[in-house]
């Protein structure tokens, strides 16, 4: 009889224990994440928290230029050659940066996963510092100041946005500036155990629900673990 007793116990015990972990295993994530934190739970509740702030934040400046130039325009005429000459010395200022919502967050094991849009020109201006004309005919044939001005920014914004050693410059200075915002964005939570990587994200196809299909020329940047 006690036998028994003992059997029908061991049999109804082991059953409690299936039903509870059916019940908990949903929760198993949470609990396992709350018991034992590590590195996989610091990277799933953190990658959260930067995602929520990427989502919130606009655009972020990560470097500004200043140019200090000389452009030169003639005034051509068929038979008669030059007939004006405008030297113009100017300054171009600009801000580069990101749109922050179009970043593309994606943890991993060890690290998070940064797809950074390419830099575009947030703000820029030219002034003319000092003009000479020399005029032989009409300044009617002439183009404005205004006129060469605006054509040489775009020469500057063109020039910042896709010669290699301009672009290369003002990438290494992206991922430096948003680097340093994660870090603040980080701040309160102190130390961190794992590491950042940025990818530039035109060459990696992002699809919308976060999946990749990498390029054979990835580009691995720096990255830095605090």
């Amino acid at each position: 009889m006690k036998k028994t007793g003992k059997w029908f116990a061991s049999i109804v015990s082991k059953a409690l224990i299936v039903i509870l972990v059916i019940l908990l295993l949903p929760f198993a994530g949470q609990l396992f994440q709350l018991i034992l934190p590590g590195i996989t739970g610091e990277i799933s509740t953190q990658s959260r928290i930067l995602k929520q702030k990427l989502e919130s934040s606009q655009r972020l400046e990560v470097t500004t230029v200043e140019e200090d130039g000389i452009l030169e325009a003639k005034t051509d005429v068929i038979i008669l050659g030059t007939v004006g000459k405008t030297t113009i010395r100017y300054k171009y200022k600009a801000s580069l940066g990101i749109d922050l919502n179009e970043v593309v967050l994606m943890p991993d094991s060890d690290r998070i996963l940064f797809y950074l849009p390419d830099p575009v020109i947030l703000n820029d201006g030219i002034e003319a510092i000092e003009v000479k004309r020399q005029d032989f005919f009409s300044h009617a044939i002439d183009k404005s100041t205004e006129t060469l001005l605006n054509e040489q920014k775009q020469k500057c914004r063109d020039q910042y946005l896709t010669d290699p050693k301009h672009v290369e410059k003002v990438w290494a200075d992206t991922q430096t500036a948003f680097e340093e915002t994660l870090c603040k964005w980080l701040d309160s939570y102190g130390e961190r155990h794992y590491e950042f990587e940025f990818h530039r994200k035109e060459e990696n196809k992002i699809e919308p629900d976060g999946k990749k299909e990498m390029n054979e020329n990835v580009l691995t940047m720096g990255s830095k673990r605090l």
